[in-house]
C-alpha cells in the first residue's frame, strides 16, 4: 500500500486534530451565526430568506420579519447540514445536529489548508520541494493559525479563508506551464467561480474577482489566455448575479448591508493594532506570518505576477480591516477580519528559504496560543466582558460607532458596550485571559474562580463592577462555569439530557421561524413549526409555542386538551398561561382571562407580563410576541436604557 504524500499526510493530521478538539457546545452561540444559520433554516424549510425581528443587527422587512444583512454565502452553505438536521435530530437527540455544523466548519477550514497547500507547491516548483512546502502550508493553516479556533464558532470566517485560498491558488495553476488546454480552462472556471462565492459571502472579497482575472490573464500560454480568461468571467457570472439579486432584493442596492457603519478608524492605530498589537495583533496569533514576507521576498523574481496578486490581496484586507470602525471584528478569535489572507500567508511562509527549526518553532508558538481557543472556545472568554463598566462616549466620538454599539441614556450620555472597547486595553489581552479562564474551569471552583481569574488590571476604568453571577446571563453562566470535557466532533451524540451547557442552534432556528410565522400573521406556519418543536424538544418553552400556534389557529378544543396535559407536569413555564389568558379574552370570557394573569401575579412570577393587568382584556396585543415585545421594551426602561435611534 502506497504511503501518502508530506501534502496527504498533513491533511488527515490537520483533520484528526481539528476532530478531536472540536467543542460542539458552542455552536450557534454567537448573534452572527445565529442569523446566517436561521435564514439558511428558512431556505431549506419555506425557501425563503426571512428570519424573526429582535437582533440588534437585523434588517425589518415591512411584511414583519427581517432579513439577515450578512453575506448570503454562508447561509447557503449552513443550508446543506441543515437540510439534514431534522431528521438527524429525530433520530439522535435535540442538539444531535451540532456535529453536522461543526463537521462543515472543520471541512472548511481543511478546504482553506488544501487550497493554501496547492498554492505553496506551485509556488516552491521543484516537486519534491513543493510537496514538503504544500504540507507545510496546509498544517500551518489549519493548526497554527486562528482557523483552528473557528472549528467550533459560527462565523463565516473559514468559508472565507477557504473560498479566498482555493480561488487564487485555483488562479495561479490554470497559469502553470505544462498544464493541458481543458485543465487549464477549468481551472481558471473554478477560480472564477470561488471568487464569485467569496463576493456572496463577504462583499468586500469583491477584490477576489480583478485578482482571479489578473492571475489567469497573466499565466500560461498566451495562445489559450483569451479562453481562460472568459471561462474564469463565466465562472465568476452566477454566483455574482445572484449576489446582485439579494442585494437588492434585501437592501434595495449593493454594497449597503452596513448601514451606519463605516471606514472612521484611524488607519495607522488599526495598522499596527492588528499586526503587533497585544490584542489582536496577527504576529501573536499567527506568528509564521513573520516568514510570509520572507518567502514573497524570495520567490518575488521566479513568480512575479503571483506575488503581485498575493500581496495586493492581502494587503487590501489588512487597510480595510486597519480603517473600520470595528477593527478588531469585536468578537472572534485573533484578528478576524484578517481571517481570509491565512492561507496566502501560510503559503508564502511555507516557502520561505529558512532553516527548519525556525519554521517549527514559529509553528509550535502558534499551535500553541491557538490551541487555548480550542479548549476555550472565545464566544465564553468574550461574555466575560460584561463585568467591565461602560466607557462614556465623548460627543465627537459618538458618530464613529453604530446605535447599537452603545446604550443611550435619560440623561443624554452614550454607554459604549464593553465588548466594542476591550480590544484598546492590553490587560483585556485575549490569549492570557483565555488561558486563566481555561485554568479556572480545569480547576472546577466554579464561578468564584471565574471572577478571581479575570482581571489582573488595576486600571480603574477596568475595574470590574460586578460579579459574572450577575452581569451574564443565566443561559450563559451555564457556559461559562460547565466542568471542563474535551471537546471533540460528536460529542453531541452521547450528551445527556441533563448537559444544560450545549447551544440547541437547529432548535432555535425553528423557534426564530415559529416567532417569524407569528410577526407575520401566519397562524399556519406558526403551528407548522410550534409542533415540529415540541416534538423534538418538548419542554416548557415548546409547550408556549405550540400552545400559541393552537389559538392563533382557533383550535379551542385542542388547546384545551394540551393544557389539561401540559398542566399536570411539575414545571409550566407562565407564558403558558399568558397563552391561556389571551385564549380566554379570544372566546370573551375576560373575567376568566384576568383571573389568569391574577394567578400568575400571585405566584410571584417574573413574567414580565403582569402589567396587562392595569388594563381590559380587550386592550391587549393580540399575539404573545407583541407582549414580549412590549415587556422587553419596558424592562429596558426600568434599567435606565431609552430607545434606540
Amino acid at each position: 500500500m502506497r504511503r501518502p504524500g508530506p501534502f496527504a499526510a498533513a491533511l488527515l493530521l490537520a483533520g484528526a486534530v481539528l476532530a478531536l478538539t472540536a467543542d460542539e457546545r458552542v455552536f450557534g452561540l454567537g448573534t452572527d451565526g445565529r442569523i446566517m444559520l436561521r435564514t439558511a433554516v428558512s431556505m431549506v424549510t419555506l425557501g425563503e430568506i426571512g428570519i424573526a425581528r429582535g437582533q440588534a443587527v437585523d434588517v425589518p422587512r415591512p411584511g414583519g420579519d427581517a432579513v439577515s444583512r450578512y453575506g448570503m454565502g454562508a447561509s447557503f452553505a449552513l443550508a446543506l447540514p441543515a437540510s439534514a438536521a431534522g431528521a438527524f435530530e429525530s433520530a439522535f437527540g435535540p442538539g444531535a445536529s451540532q456535529s453536522l455544523f461543526v463537521l462543515e466548519q472543520i471541512l472548511l477550514v481543511l478546504l482553506a489548508a488544501f487550497g493554501a497547500g496547492l498554492l505553496a507547491r506551485v509556488l516552491a516548483g521543484d516537486e519534491r520541494g513543493g510537496e514538503r512546502a504544500a504540507g507545510a502550508a496546509a498544517l500551518a493553516t489549519a493548526l497554527a493559525s486562528p482557523l483552528w479556533a473557528y472549528v467550533a464558532l459560527d462565523f463565516s470566517e473559514p468559508l472565507q479563508a477557504a473560498v479566498s485560498g482555493t480561488a487564487l491558488a485555483c488562479a495561479v495553476l490554470s497559469g502553470r506551464p505544462g498544464k493541458s488546454a481543458r485543465r487549464a480552462i477549468a481551472l481558471a472556471a473554478l477560480s472564477g467561480f470561488l471568487a464569485g462565492f467569496g463576493l456572496l459571502t463577504k462583499s468586500l472579497l469583491v477584490i477576489l474577482i480583478p485578482l482571479v482575472i489578473f492571475l489567469i490573464a497573466s499565466g500560461g500560454e498566451p495562445s489559450g489566455r483569451k479562453r481562460r480568461v472568459v471561462a474564469a468571467l463565466a465562472g465568476v457570472l452566477p454566483p455574482a448575479a445572484l449576489w446582485l439579486v439579494l442585494e437588492i432584493v434585501r437592501f434595495g442596492r449593493p454594497f449597503s448591508a452596513y448601514a451606519g457603519e463605516h471606514f472612521g478608524h484611524p488607519l495607522l492605530d488599526g495598522l499596527w493594532r492588528l499586526t503587533v498589537g497585544p490584542n489582536k495583533g496577527l504576529l501573536l496569533y499567527f506568528p509564521l506570518a513573520l516568514l510570509s514576507l520572507v518567502g514573497a521576498a524570495a520567490l518575488a523574481r521566479k513568480a512575479r505576477p503571483a506575488i503581485v496578486a498575493l500581496e495586493i490581496f492581502c494587503g487590501f484586507l489588512l487597510v480595510s480591516a486597519a480603517a473600520w470602525w470595528a477593527w478588531d471584528g469585536t468578537f472572534g478569535w485573533g484578528p478576524r477580519l484578517l481571517a481570509p489572507s491565512l492561507p496566502i500567508l501560510a503559503a508564502l511562509a511555507a516557502c520561505a528559504p529558512v532553516p527548519p527549526l525556525v519554521f517549527r518553532t514559529l509553528f509550535a508558538l502558534g499551535f500553541a496560543v491557538n490551541g487555548i481557543a480550542a479548549l476555550q472556545p472565545e464566544s465564553l472568554t468574550s461574555w466575560t466582558y460584561k463585568v467591565l463598566p461602560r466607557r462614556e462616549l465623548a460627543g465627537e466620538e459618538t458618530p464613529r460607532f453604530p446605535v447599537f454599539a452603545y446604550e443611550r441614556m435619560p440623561d443624554g450620555r452614550r454607554l459604549l458596550f464593553s465588548q466594542y472597547d476591550a480590544a484598546n486595553h492590553a490587560a483585556l489581552a485575549p490569549i492570557p485571559l483565555s488561558f486563566r479562564l481555561l485554568w479556572a474551569r480545569l480547576d472546577g471552583k466554579g464561578v468564584a474562580a471565574l471572577d478571581a481569574a479575570l482581571w489582573t488590571s488595576r486600571e480603574p476604568a477596568l475595574k470590574p463592577v460586578s460579579s459574572l453571577a450577575e452581569a451574564v446571563a443565566t443561559a450563559e453562566l451555564v457556559h461559562l462555569t460547565a466542568p471542563f470535557r474535551w471537546p471533540r466532533l460528536g460529542m453531541s451524540l452521547s450528551r445527556r439530557k441533563t448537559q444544560a451547557d450545549q447551544s440547541l442552534a437547529y432548535v432555535e432556528a425553528l423557534l426564530d421561524q415559529a416567532n417569524r410565522a407569528q410577526d407575520m400573521g401566519r397562524a399556519d406556519r406558526a403551528l407548522a413549526f410550534g409542533e415540529q418543536l415540541f416534538a423534538l424538544l418538548p419542554n416548557p418553552q415548546t409547550a408556549v409555542v405550540l400552545a400559541e400556534g393552537y389559538r392563533l389557529n382557533g383550535r379551542r378544543e385542542t388547546l384545551a386538551a394540551f393544557a389539561e396535559e401540559i398542566l399536570r407536569k411539575r414545571t409550566v413555564d407562565p407564558e403558558f398561561g399568558v397563552v391561556l389568558a389571551l385564549a380566554a379574552r379570544d372566546s370573551g370570557d375576560a373575567a376568566r382571562a384576568r383571573r389568569i394573569l391574577a394567578d400568575i401575579a400571585a405566584r410571584g412570577s417574573d413574567a414580565g407580563l403582569v402589567s396587562l393587568l392595569a388594563s381590559a382584556p380587550s386592550e391587549w396585543p393580540g399575539t404573545l410576541r407583541e407582549i414580549q415585545r412590549k415587556e422587553r421594551a419596558t424592562r429596558e426602561a426600568r434599567a435606565g436604557a431609552v430607545p434606540r435611534e
